[in-house]
């Protein structure tokens, strides 16, 4: 049975990124598992980098996640009814007739309902891209990757989801790391629904702190288990310190504040690889040592 752990973080530059491509690295090479990633932050994408990469391109298809209004001008009688129906005011009356402000639509189709001459019919529109590729490290990643200025993340993330399920059961894959988008908005809730746990990647801020904590009461509705990672602990040790007192044993280790961080990530590897015997990597492995000793899988 597939595993599947979402890395998030509740705001972005906590390092949730490291620690996604780090624990793939980690179940692939340490544990010797075979590891499937999926970048659910289609806003952003970057993880297929930090795992070094792309190797080779294994798929590729376009996303529908919308359909655009179009208005044949032929048959339209000019009444105006799609205009009064509209609540996102996307329409407006020309000489021709209606027309269409793309940026405002939502794509819900109650123009085309309310027309009485069937005058608007709706073109689904390619608003992204779903890739499944290998990267340099050996780790089969997919991405979904949204268009600049388009909507329906959260479907995005669904997608990219399933097309990775689909490829770890055929691969034979025992585990699927999805990196999260920040926030706790749709794609983080679309990364969340079906998976088996959360890891959550804090930093000594109490902005960081305040939204993990919203990714908590999250998590809790939708029954999923949660563990933490304290990032960049030493940036602020008393805060640290507290955030170890409040969450006690659910914390799986602390980070340090590297250097080396940067040079991986400039050089596009997982520190696990790049510098294996030093301080931050050790500090890694201990805590995803201790997340698959305390997570009771069949197979560990």
């Amino acid at each position: 049975m597939i595993k599947e752990i979402v890395v998030a973080s509740g705001k972005g530059g906590t390092g949730k990124t490291f620690i996604s491509s780090n624990l793939a690295f980690f179940i692939k090479y340490h544990l010797k598992k075979e590891v499937v990633c999926a970048d659910a932050d289609v806003e952003a994408p970057d993880l297929i980098l930090a795992l070094g990469g792309i190797r080779k391109v294994i798929s590729e298809r376009h996303f529908y996640g919308t359909k655009l209004p179009i208005i044949d001008y032929n048959v339209c009688i000019k009444c105006g009814l799609c205009i009064e129906a509209c609540k996102f005011n996307a329409l407006r009356m020309s000489d021709r007739g209606p027309t269409v402000d793309y940026y405002r639509c939502e794509g819900l189709g109650t123009c085309s309902l309310v027309c009485p001459v069937d005058a608007i019919k709706f073109k689904e529109k390619a608003i992204g891209k779903i890739i499944v590729a290998e990267s340099n490290v050996g780790i089969v990643t997919v991405t979904g990757d949204l268009e600049i200025g388009e909507s329906n993340s959260g479907r995005l993330v669904y997608e990219l989801k399933k097309d990775a399920r689909n490829f770890a059961e055929r691969k034979g894959a025992g585990y699927i790391i999805v990196d999260a988008a920040p926030g706790i908005g749709c794609p983080v809730i679309s990364s969340l629904s079906g998976s088996d746990l959360l890891l959550i990647v804090i930093e000594p801020t109490p902005q960081s702190l305040k939204g993990a904590k919203r990714l908590m009461e999250v998590s809790e509705r939708l029954n999923i288990n949660w563990y933490v990672i304290i990032n960049k602990y030493d940036l602020n040790l008393e805060f640290s310190k507290k955030m170890l007192s409040m969450f006690g044993p659910k914390v799986l280790g602390t980070i340090p504040y590297d250097f080396e961080v940067v040079v991986s990530y400039s050089r596009m590897i997982p520190l696990l690889s790049l510098m294996p015997s030093s301080r931050t990597p050790t500090a890694l492995k201990d805590a995803f040592g201790k997340l698959f000793r305390g997570f009771v899988w069949e197979e560990l």
